[in-house]
């Protein structure tokens, strides 16, 4: 008995862990969207951002249509002049519905230190355009240190 008490802690112990390995880099949250997609995770690795370095960006995602699929992905970077800086990753790929994608797009910081906030768009194949899936993140990039938020 106590052989089994102890296994079913580890094995909390362990699933804890993950947990909480997941939450430190999945960041930010979902934003106006046409729901035909969901987010299901974004992750930021390494995360807190530093000025001038680069990061890797997971987004996984599930269809929730028939016919649908991922036509340009937009980050975009505002920054405290209000000034907005774009780079797209061209999909341009139909999906089953339910099936689940994974995203993957490397992004360099910003060089100067201020307040940004980056929003990705996950915008569909069909015409007229539309923003299918949507996910925005705010940050503080200074002098040797960063503050993050959600």
């Amino acid at each position: 008995m106590k052989v089994f008490i102890v296994a079913v802690l580890l094995l909390s112990l362990v699933s804890a862990s993950n947990q909480l390995s997941n939450l430190r880099t999945q960041v930010g949250q979902s934003c106006a969207s046409t729901g035909y997609l969901t987010i299901t995770e974004f992750d930021v690795e390494p995360w807190a951002p530093v000025a001038a370095t680069s990061a890797t960006i997971t987004i996984e995602v599930v269809i929730n249509r028939p016919n649908m699929g991922v036509g340009t992905i937009t980050y975009g970077t505002v920054n405290k002049l209000q000034q907005w800086i774009y780079e797209y990753q061209v999909i341009d790929q139909p999906y089953a519905q339910y099936s689940h994608q994974t995203f993957q797009y490397v992004i360099y910081w910003p060089t100067a230190t201020g307040n940004y906030v980056t929003q990705v768009t996950l915008g569909g194949i069909n015409t007229p355009p539309s923003i299918d899936g949507c996910w925005t993140v705010s940050y503080t990039i200074g002098w040797g240190w960063n503050i993050t938020s959600n």
